[in-house]
């Protein structure tokens, strides 16, 4: 599916970098807690349902002047690079501290290592259906 049906905004790109950058931190902490976390079904659902909506918005966000959307450094870099690039597992294993602090002491049923290959493969993913125009929906963990 594309999403060349669904209503898009279109911004000044470092306008609309800077809404990626936003997203950034709540998004990767929503897929850490899906992947990394075993919470019950409705918390499960209630992060799904956060990560649809700011994936969602980022896949409607259109570069001006020309309505084109991002190329792929415009969606990785914000997502994953800058914020884990050159510290990925040292950055991974603080999200988890925080997860599992905040959420009564719950344990992470995977390593900050491959918690970051898994992020990296998301993010790479996820950067290359933005820029082709594909929804990315379905790439929201179960």
């Amino acid at each position: 599916m594309t999403v060349g049906d669904i209503a898009v905004m279109a911004y000044p790109q470092k306008i609309a970098r800077d809404i990626v950058i936003g997203m950034a931190r709540p998004i990767n902490h929503h897929l850490v807690k899906l992947k990394a976390f075993d919470f019950p079904a409705e918390t499960r659902s209630h992060f799904k349902r956060e990560l649809r909506n700011w994936l969602d918005e980022i896949q409607r966000i259109r570069l001006k002047p020309t309505s084109r959307r991002g190329s792929f450094k415009f969606y990785f870099d914000p997502l994953f690079d800058y914020p884990f690039g050159g510290t990925e597992t040292e950055h991974m294993e603080g999200i988890i501290d925080f997860v599992s602090s905040e959420y009564g002491g719950i344990r992470a049923t995977k390593s900050a290592a491959e918690m970051v290959e898994w992020l990296r493969h998301f993010h790479t993913h996820l950067a290359e259906r933005l820029r082709n125009g594909e929804d990315v929906l379905d790439l929201i963990p179960e």
